[in-house]
Order: structure tokens, then sequence, then C-alpha cells
């Protein structure tokens, strides 16, 4: 589509990054439906060319009128497969897994597994443990909580630290360090970076969600419903886990006063989830869990940071790089704060 149809005209930067804008947010945050986009930016062309005003004076900003295009006109059986960030499990696990090989690209550039010690053996099972590590922690873990499966994920990160913990023990044997050289630089452990970019740019979204979510829409019977709903609220909509014990109970209790079944009286578990975490409160959830991965970030760049300036042989990129990733996280952390304070 081009940006004449999407309620701009050529030579008007400003109506062209409206339209840009407005796209990007239905498409990455809020993964409306394409046709639905197309129709949305032609309805702003058609009301641009006959007003003459500027998009953003009669819609507003574009990612408040694309939250309120993907609240007020998209189905309701596609809003529930989103979750308090407005991402599905697959945009999890795609989006991920390209963080993911951009991380290990990092950490391969300023030389994490380049050493004089590490024969070729060692470096090639560092690189690949990590990469699993790494594959789990940025887009396997989030895309099973996204999914509501949130026993899954944590049994998916446990398996992961082991194979991560076995890969650097391994690494460090007298025996593989030792080993006959064969031909693996280190340059190269920059290919498992590569490799979980390309993976998650590759697999099909709807690959991805019939791994991650399976049952997705199926009929329950009550007690399954009751659990799945539990799984929902916890893990897709990030209610503390007592207040999604909280709403389970309180459904338990009307089904057993109106003597009616789940799905027949409150219909769809995953609509039914999505109804009761609508509104302020989602963005609460989604500010309080951007803030705790945040802190969490800032916790672990400060310890390798701390580290790298305890150890006496430790020089190059690496220091700089360590410190400017945790002066980044400390800044994003006291911006989500201030804005978690404001709420």
């Amino acid at each position: 589509m081009t940006k004449a149809a999407a309620g701009t005209r050529p030579g008007h930067s400003d109506r062209d990054a409206w339209a840009d804008k407005l796209e990007l947010e239905l498409t990455l945050v809020h993964s409306v439906p394409r046709e639905l986009v197309n129709r949305v930016l032609e309805e702003v062309a058609e009301a641009v060319t006959e007003t003459g005003q500027p998009a953003e004076e009669l819609f507003g900003p574009a990612e408040e009128y694309a939250a309120v295009v993907a609240t007020e006109r998209v189905d309701a059986g596609h809003r529930s497969t989103r979750d308090f960030e407005g991402r599905t499990p697959a945009t999890h696990f795609r989006q991920g897994m390209v963080a993911g090989g951009i991380a290990v690209l990092i950490m391969a550039a300023v030389g994490t597994f380049d050493s004089e010690e590490l024969s070729g053996a060692s470096t090639l099972l560092l690189s690949l443990s990590t990469s699993v590590f790494v594959a789990v922690g940025f887009a396997v873990f989030p895309a099973l909580r996204a999914a509501g499966r949130t026993r899954t994920a944590w049994l998916y990160g446990a398996v992961a630290g082991v194979i991560t913990a076995a890969g650097v023990y391994l690494a460090a044997l007298p025996a593989i360090r030792d080993a006959p050289p064969f031909p693996f630089p280190p340059i190269t452990a920059a290919g498992c970076g590569v490799l979980l970019g390309a993976l998650g740019l590759a697999i099909p979204s709807q690959a991805v969600n019939r791994w991650l979510s399976p049952g997705e829409g199926r009929r329950l019977d009550d007690e399954q419903w009751l659990c799945r709903l539990g799984e929902l609220l916890y893990g897709r909509h990030g209610l503390p886990l007592r207040t999604a014990q909280r709403h389970v109970t309180e459904a338990r209790d009307h089904l057993a006063a109106t003597g009616r079944g789940a799905q027949q009286e409150l219909g769809q578990v995953e609509v039914y989830a999505m109804d009761l975490t609508d509104g302020p409160g989602r963005d609460v959830q989604r500010l309080r869990h951007q803030f705790l991965g945040a802190l969490f970030s800032m916790a672990v760049f400060a310890v390798l940071f701390t580290l790298t300036l305890l150890d006496s042989d430790s020089g190059g990129a690496v220091p700089w790089v360590h410190a400017a990733l945790f002066v980044c996280a400390t800044a994003w952390t006291i911006v989500l704060f201030r804005r978690t304070r404001v709420r």
C-alpha cells in the first residue's frame, strides 16, 4: 500500500510519518489482521482528502487511534489471543528469536567466546549452550507465558539452565580445553546468532501458534475450563496469582449457583479471561512487568560490569560494552519507575 493510499500525500512528511506509525502500531503492537489495517488506512486517506486536515488532528495520536481500532473493531476471539502487552505468543517467539540472535552476535563481537585458553571444542560447546539459553529466555519462555502455559515455560527454562550449565562445565574440562584444534574460529560463534534470528523470521506464525497453543479455542469440560482460566489470567494477562485464583473461585461459585456448564454460561474461556482484565488495569500490569524486567536486566549488567572490573586480565571492548549496557538499563528502569508512579 502506498502512502498516498494511507491517508498521506507525497511531500507531506508529517502525514507520511503518522500513517507509517499507525500501520506499525496496528500490525506489530496490536496484531490487527492485514485486511482491517488496509481498510483503516483507506478510511484515513478518504477523511484527509475530504477535509484537507492533517490525520493527527482528525484521529489524534497514532498510538491512541491504533488502540481504539484494536479494541473496537477487532473481534473478541482475535483480541483474546493477545497478552497484556498486546502481543500474541507467536509474536513473542519471533521477536524474541531475533532479539536473542542479536544478543549472541554482540557477545561474539566483543569476544565472549574468544580466549586463548579455549579450544575449538570449548568454543563450540559455549556457543551452542549459550544460544539454547538465550533462545529459551528471549523467545520460548515469554511465548509460553503469553499462551497461558506458565508451568511449561518454567520447565523449558529449567531444562535450558541445565543444558547451559552442562555446556559450561564440559567446556572447562581439561580434556575438552586441551583437545586437538579444529577449524572453529570464535567468530563462527556469530553463526549461532544468525541462525536464531533466521529461525525467528522463517517459521510461520501459524506453526508457532499450533506448537505453543495446541488447545486454543477447543471445547473444555468445566474443570478444564476453570483450570485454563487461572492459567490465562496469571500467564497471558499478568494478574497476580492470588487475584487470578480469586477470579477462578468466583467463577466456580457462579457455576455452582446456576447449575450450568462453564462454556454455556460464561462462553469461551479466552474471551472471558480477556473481559475480566480489560480496562486501565491492563496498562498497569504491562508497566509493572516492564519495570521488573528492566530491573532484572539492570542487576544482571551491574554484576557483569563488576566482575569485569575485578578481573585484572579484562580489557578491550568488553568492560565498555558492559558499562554501556548497565547505563542504558538503569536509565530505562528509571523511566519505567516514573511511569508506574504516575499510574
